[in-house]
């Protein structure tokens, strides 16, 4: 009896503890990709406030309030003007689609997530489902 539900556990447990192992290591080199490529310019973990420019990433930026599909066309193509409110003069966002592959953008977005609070994954995520996958992007 104790053989089968050792069994039962390790089937049951492996599943989740290797989606756990894989989202992990997609967030370490999301880290390792955003602190190469994006640091510089939308700052870490920590401090900024949602009207800075470029956006913070984290918590008290704005980047939660936009889906997956628009978080990663804008990593990937840039964006051809700054935005009304960036500061006169303010750089535009450039273009990484010649630098990064698309897991590699996959991977800095899994990585931007964990500077958010839960409740703000949480929105996002229902964003990205109603506005990413019913849109078929």
């Amino acid at each position: 009896m104790a053989a089968v539900a050792g069994v039962w556990l390790v089937s049951t447990s492996l599943p989740s503890w290797t989606a756990a192992a894989s989202t992990a290591l997609r967030e370490r080199r999301g880290q390792e990709l955003y602190n190469a490529s994006c640091l510089s310019c939308h700052g870490g973990p920590t401090g900024g406030a949602i009207e800075d420019y470029p956006p913070r990433h984290n918590a008290n930026g704005h980047t939660w309030h936009h889906p997956d599909c628009a978080i990663a066309r804008v990593i990937r193509d840039g964006s051809d003007e700054a935005p009304e409110f960036a500061p006169p003069g303010a750089p535009k966002m450039q273009a990484f689609k010649d630098k990064l592959s698309g897991s590699d953008i996959e991977s800095v977005i899994a990585y931007i997530k964990t500077m958010w609070t839960p409740g703000q994954r949480q929105l996002q995520a229902s964003f990205t489902k109603e506005m990413c996958f019913a849109a078929g992007r």
